[in-house]
């Protein structure tokens, strides 16, 4: 591959010095002279760092297509588009009818253990003393409520913080890749060879890109999206199993 030279052009055509393209990915200069003069290889995390960095597919960007470094990805019309604003429903529908991350299965299990620990102190209160026993059903009944309300409170908590960002997201399907901005940030272009999976849900197609964060696409306003991804990605009816690290 001679992502070396690559490398160089995609810089100079950003108008980009190597302190600047180092900060950017958070590595030293020396690294980039080393990788611009074929001295050393990056890592995949700083290839795909630094396709997103150029805003070119990671084919691209090492040389295994032959579209032109100097083509423009906004010349295609995309296939499907999809723009959304974060609000109460949205969040919750897509972040919380399911138990997506480690912190939520945490707090699941956390739920269960003060509901197991409940009943048995409530099946031992009846062979204790008096005393005894209404200091363990005064436990009983705190660990349910806790239990109750630990994950509504995480809900709450967080959907509030989501909304005070009052993120919008735009989505746009191509052909070979799709282009992913959430409010003003940058731009991020994702060629479909480095998503894992997409499950079809009730309300949301969930994308998974490797080495990256989850992509939710609303399904009530593209029916025929499914179909467009499935020809492109493997579709999966549920996660596939230890996958958390990807969150």
């Amino acid at each position: 591959m001679d992502y070396w030279s690559r490398l160089y052009e995609f810089r100079k055509q950003k108008a980009m010095s190597q302190e600047e393209v180092s900060t950017g990915l958070g590595v030293s200069r020396q690294s980039i002279s080393l990788w611009e003069t074929n001295q050393a290889s990056p890592s995949m995390d700083n290839l795909i760092a630094l396709a997103k960095l150029f805003k070119v597919s990671l084919d691209v960007l090492v040389g295994l297509d032959n579209i032109s470094i100097k083509s423009n990805i906004h010349n295609d019309k995309p296939e499907y588009k999809i723009t959304y604003e974060e609000n109460k429903s949205t969040v919750y529908r897509r972040d919380y009818a399911y138990i997506n991350t480690t912190n939520e299965l945490l707090l699941l299990s956390i739920t269960v253990f003060l509901y197991l620990m409940a009943l048995l102190l409530m099946i031992r209160a009846p062979k204790l003393n008096l005393d005894v026993a209404r200091i363990v059903m005064v436990i009983s009944f705190s660990s349910i409520i806790v239990g109750t309300l630990i994950y509504p409170l995480h809900v709450y908590t967080n959907i509030k913080k989501k909304l005070s960002n009052k993120n919008q997201y735009k989505i746009q399907f191509y052909k070979s890749h799709l282009i992913y901005t959430i409010s003003n940030a940058q731009e991020e272009m994702i060629d479909y060879k480095l998503i894992n999976y997409y499950i079809d849900k009730k309300d949301y197609i969930v994308i998974y890109v490797i080495r990256g964060n989850r992509i939710y696409v609303p399904k009530h306003d593209i029916l025929e999206l499914d179909n467009f991804l499935s020809d492109r990605i493997e579709r999966r009816t549920r996660k596939k199993p230890l996958d958390f690290y990807k969150m």
